[in-house]
């Protein structure tokens, strides 16, 4: 996936604080809109060129969490990108990709016919389907593994579906290519728009959106070690 590990940079040291117990990160913040300069999604897809992106992000205590929706006429993606951001803190996602791709109100009315999941670039899953108009794809990652947890859970994931408006499946060059254009960075904004996203992301039903939104996966740990963790994301 092309740079979406691009950043590396100086984890900070932070003092004592009060650790989040599994659950406690329900109790969320407000979703905002994001400004260009917070943008952190990239999505280079030929479908969405000279298209607008609707973004909202969502912040607590322990992480933030963006959400990016790309459309055009013969394409739609949404992207989630979530990272921990408070020390003894990790994420958590215990639903397989299957489910995550049929949680989508885009997926969730559809007949499905699933392909064969792969692993593209190193701990990237991925997961091809067809609707009966669109050739489709859903991808998960993982990676930054927090310092110390006893779990061994990431600090950042990130995932997706993407389906384009063609008969034929897309092949694993083409998806390999597609993935290979999402990026991570705290200079996406450059590259970009950020608009409003249109209407409740949580629905349960209609064109886009996630009845499971905010999923808000951070998680507390213990550990006798330190505990870092990377901010600028």
């Amino acid at each position: 996936m092309k740079r979406i590990f691009c950043i590396a940079v100086f984890a900070a040291l932070f003092g004592c604080k009060q650790i989040p117990t599994p659950g406690l990160s329900n109790s969320g913040g407000d979703v905002e809109p994001v400004l260009l300069s917070d943008v952190r999604i990239l999505f280079e897809a030929p479908a969405f060129a000279g298209q607008q992106v609707s973004r909202a992000k969502i912040t607590d205590t322990w992480q933030r969490e963006e959400y990016a929706l790309f459309r055009s006429p013969r394409a739609q993606a949404e992207i989630v990108y979530l990272a921990a951001t408070a020390r003894e803190t990790s994420l958590e996602m215990d639903v397989t990709l299957k489910t995550m791709i049929r949680r989508w109100n885009f997926n969730g009315q559809a007949g499905i016919t699933w392909g064969e999941e792969f692993e593209a670039f190193g701990r990237v899953f991925v997961l091809p389907y067809l609707q009966p108009d669109h050739a489709c794809f859903g991808f998960s990652a993982e990676w930054a593994p927090a310092l110390d947890d006893p779990e061994s859970n990431p600090s950042k994931i990130l995932f997706d579906y993407y389906c384009e408006l063609v008969a034929a499946p897309l092949t694993r060059t083409r998806v390999n290519a597609l993935v290979d254009s999402i990026e991570v960075s705290r200079f996406a904004g450059g590259n970009t728009t950020s608009v409003p996203v249109p209407g409740p992301i949580g629905k349960g039903e209609g064109s886009f959106g996630n009845s499971g939104y905010p999923f808000l996966l951070a998680r507390g740990y213990t550990s006798e070690g330190r505990s870092f963790v990377d901010r600028t994301y």
